[in-house]
């Protein structure tokens, strides 16, 4: 029999080029799978604000370590790296046998605009008690009772009474929802953290009889609830949680930053923030180094790196974006390699999309600061610029100073700049 030989040629596929490029970039992919496949972290090497403090995460787990009960804020821009630095805190604190760690996405579970005091305390009860059958063997019925109790204040209850039918439709049950703390129906429940406090007093109690060091790291309030609203957050939950041997760690809204009543430095034991990254490749490696990790080096030239790190104005969502945008550009023209053009038109998408909804007012504050150089948060549409990423803040040699982000300039109309 004569051998069959194929005379096809493969098929090139581009798409096993760019596909695994853009999965290691991907900006809304979980944080937690991405870090533990060693791609999102690359550990900053100090203070953001100071270059001769530890970094961050350094901080938060020496504090959590020798200070249970301790709490902490983080606060930066949307993007600016805070789920990073929390990760980070997250996995120094494993380097500890007796160490419980809590990492809960506000996002995950709830929302948090929609939520009455006493839910984040039940949310950590909740999740504590399922770490005791693995650590500690079968909870005793009063830890039982209480995480029972937990759950039905957080999620709410249906309950049916028996009440006599109007017509001859039949039956007597009568269902009556009784909602949680998740899903406010009355006015108040500010009553109710007490009793939550307790349940979680009881749920606590296995962890601190075997001397554990309890930690929960809250990420995502900071993008879901209003500054008022994480006051009163701070003021039921994290006060209610205070001389419980808890350690707390949360993302807080930016615009406390500049708040003149100085909210988070008077109530919080720590508080950092992190401004946007330097942006000058010569002046830092940082944003560089997120790229190569990624393998943007094997696609780009190094010259589109560095356009890729002044345009994302040192915004780590920013610059995953871009390089995103340049591969899909270089995909769709049919392109084995990113380029210039590429990253050009990668720019221009980010830019409209933050001068998109840029009125008169806050056209005048950009142009101002573009032109004169000054600028401060004091007004609602200074501090609506900041949080929407159009002026980002900055700290260099100890100074704070704010600059309108690249992307944006590179596509206003003239008589804006």
């Amino acid at each position: 029999m004569a051998q069959v030989t194929s005379t096809e040629t493969p098929i090139f596929d581009r798409r096993q080029i760019y596909r695994p490029f853009l999965e290691r970039l991907n900006p809304i992919a979980l944080n937690r799978s991405v870090a533990q496949r060693n791609l999102m972290v690359v550990p900053p090497t100090s203070d953001p604000r100071d270059p001769k403090q530890p970094p961050i995460y350094e901080v938060f787990a020496g504090a959590a370590e020798l200070n249970r009960g301790t709490q902490m804020a983080l606060v930066g821009g949307i993007g600016s790296g805070k789920t990073t630095e929390l990760l980070l805190t997250m996995d120094r604190l494993r380097r500890h046998d007796d160490a419980v760690n809590v990492f809960l996405d506000a996002a995950e579970f709830t929302d948090f605009s929609e939520t009455n005091p006493g839910a984040m305390l039940a949310a950590i009860g909740l999740r504590l008690f399922a770490r005791i059958g693995k650590r500690f063997g079968e909870p005793s019925p009063q830890v039982q009772s209480a995480s029972a109790k937990l759950r039905k204040l957080a999620l709410g209850t249906t309950e049916w009474y028996d009440e006599e039918p109007d017509s001859d439709d039949g039956g007597y049950g009568v269902p009556v929802h009784v909602p949680g703390l998740m899903k406010p129906r009355f006015p108040e429940l500010k009553e109710q953290v007490a009793e939550v406090k307790e349940l979680l007093g009881t749920v606590l109690s296995p962890f601190l009889e075997h001397d554990s060091q309890v930690t929960v790291i809250v990420d995502g309030l900071d993008r879901l609830i209003e500054p008022t609203r994480f006051r009163e957050f701070a003021e039921q939950d994290l006060r209610a949680v205070r001389g419980m041997q808890v350690t707390v760690i949360v993302a807080a809204p930016l615009l406390l930053w500049y708040d003149n009543s100085r909210f988070l430095q008077d109530y919080f034991d720590v508080v950092r923030h992190i401004p946007a990254a330097a942006i000058d490749p010569k002046e830092s490696g940082f944003l560089k180094a997120i790229l190569k990790r990624r393998g943007a080096d094997e696609l780009m030239s190094a010259a589109s790196l560095n356009d890729i790190c002044r345009s994302s104005g040192g915004v780590l969502r920013d610059l995953l974006e871009l390089a995103q945008s340049a591969a899909q550009y270089a995909y769709w023209d049919a392109e084995n390699r990113i380029g210039k053009q590429h990253v050009r038109a990668a720019i221009r998408q980010l830019g409209h999309r933050y001068l998109a909804g840029v009125g008169t007012t806050r056209t005048r504050l950009i142009r101002r600061l573009l032109k004169d150089k000054q600028f401060s948060p004091s007004s609602s549409d200074s501090k609506d610029l900041l949080v929407g990423r159009q002026v980002l803040e900055y700290s260099s040699g100890g100074r704070d100073y704010f600059l309108v982000h690249p992307a944006l300039v590179a596509v206003l109309p003239e008589q804006a700049r």
